[in-house]
């Protein structure tokens, strides 16, 4: 991390650059220097004026949609006072130094050009930007929250000495990163942070913005409590509602233990800042709810059931990939099958079949980055390409690469499988399948062009007439 910091403080140079203020919209493709393609969003809500400092969210999108994520937290800058400044220039193509750098370099130009709260920054990221926006406080030590949607790094040898701030999670019922938010928000916890876990039904990078507001709120409320903003009884009240309300949706959808998961959240959340009775009560009524204990003990169960299978498909994955077995593709194959099956049910076990597929996927990716890193066989290397088109029919990328080793391996029947599976499952882009590393000889054949202008009904190198007369 400190190289981290010598990075950025020597080559951070500022900007200049003047804006006209908009309040009320979203400004995008605002630079970040002069001297970087770097750029952000920004949204100041309609209240704003110059004369006093606000409080501010960094929100780092995954992809670098700052504009798009911009938008989604423009009710809660009205409601709750926020300036938003959203990056467009986080990728997943990036390591993670490249994305801090971007976010760090982001913030302090923000520091120089606007009215902010140094008592009231949090950071807020998804995906590859929630790595981010939990790395900042190791970089900056008056980050007073940060909130991490379906992902996120925390480096607990680099927090001695760092001032605690608020860990947020948010993280989907299909993410099978839900375990590790949990695992990391429980030692936080453990180690005097204010920890709180969100969940929503899904696997979007980004939940629905009542979600994302009520975990703002969470800041926001500590904030009151810290000192840092006045007690406001008006919006206490109205986010207080609005999370009561999701409660009482939750129940209604038969969604009784997450909506035991959020009246904790709220029992904390709202502690000393307006009365809990009527949340303890909804929790006695789940608490006498026979539907509740049934659901809870199928969640204990379906918890230990997908510990075992990850424990099982992390042994198998390394071993597969390690002895190039080809020959255990097919059982892969049927493992996949298995989980589509039960991720058709509706219940406990299908959101269980969604995250261990995801987590698949993952893994297999983690693994791709490694050989980038070091010498790996042909071999191993297409075995994971393979396990992962399995898991990921649009995998484009695994089946180019695929095409290209079994080309270098002068295996082309491979080759042609491949590339009829992939064109199959929709790929058209004609122009990078004569373009793809190490097939000048395949895409020569008759075969490898055929099969193109079968799905695509052109090709650069197939003669009809030439096909027919044979």
């Amino acid at each position: 991390m400190k190289k981290i910091i010598f990075f950025l403080f020597l080559s951070l140079q500022l900007s200049a650059q003047e804006f006209v203020v908009k309040k009320g919209v979203v400004m995008d493709d605002l630079k970040v220097s002069d001297t970087l393609e770097e750029s952000y969003a920004l949204y100041l809500p309609t209240t704003y004026k110059n004369e006093r400092p606000w409080p501010v969210l960094f929100v780092f999108d995954g992809e670098g949609r700052g504009r798009a994520a911009a938008q989604l937290f423009k009710t809660t800058a009205e409601e709750q006072g926020y300036i938003i400044v959203s990056s467009n220039s986080i990728s997943q193509q990036n390591n993670l130094e490249q994305n801090t750098l971007a976010g760090a370099r982001l913030m302090q130009h923000i520091a120089g050009i606007l009215p902010i709260d140094s008592r009231q920054i949090a950071s807020v990221g998804s995906a590859a930007g929630a790595k981010v926006a939990s790395a900042i406080p190791l970089i900056f030590d008056d980050i007073h929250g940060v909130v991490a949607v379906g992902d996120h790094w925390v480096n607990f040898n680099l927090l001695d000495n760092k001032k605690n701030f608020n860990f947020i999670g948010i993280v989907g019922d299909e993410q099978f990163t839900a375990s590790g938010m949990q695992s990391t928000a429980s030692t936080l916890s453990r180690l005097r942070f204010p920890t709180q876990i969100y969940t929503y039904s899904g696997n979007e990078d980004w939940p629905q913005p009542q979600i994302i507001n009520s975990a703002v709120g969470s800041l926001t409320l500590e904030a009151m409590r810290e000192g840092f903003r006045p007690v406001d009884p008006q919006l206490v009240e109205q986010l207080y509602r609005q999370d009561l309300a999701r409660v009482n949706k939750l129940m209604s959808l038969n969604q009784l233990v997450t909506a035991e998961s959020l009246l904790e959240i709220m029992e904390d959340k709202y502690d000393g800042l307006i009365s809990t009775a009527e949340i303890r009560s909804k929790q006695n009524q789940l608490a006498r709810s026979r539907n509740y204990s049934q659901q809870k003990r199928e969640q204990g169960t379906v918890t230990q059931k997908e510990a075992r299978l990850m424990e099982d498909f992390i042994y198998y994955l390394e071993e597969d990939i390690r002895k190039a077995s080809f020959e255990n593709l097919g059982w892969w194959n049927y493992q996949k099958n298995q989980l589509d099956s039960l991720a058709q049910k509706n219940n406990a076990e299908a959101k269980m079949a969604l995250r261990l597929q995801d987590f698949i996927r993952e893994y297999v990716e983690i693994k791709k980055r490694e050989f980038k890193e070091r010498r790996t066989p042909l071999e191993n290397k297409l075995v994971a390409n393979m396990i992962q088109t399995i898991f990921d029919p649009r995998a484009y990328d695994a089946y180019r690469e695929i095409i290209s080793l079994s080309a270098q391996d002068n295996d082309f029947s491979t080759a042609y499988f491949y590339l009829e599976e992939m064109l199959k499952h929709g790929y058209n882009d004609m122009e990078t399948l004569y373009n793809i590393e190490g097939t000048l000889g395949l895409r020569l054949t008759p075969e490898y062009n055929q099969i193109i202008n079968h799905y695509l009904g052109d090709s650069r190198f197939y003669d009809a007439k030439m096909q027919d007369q044979k």
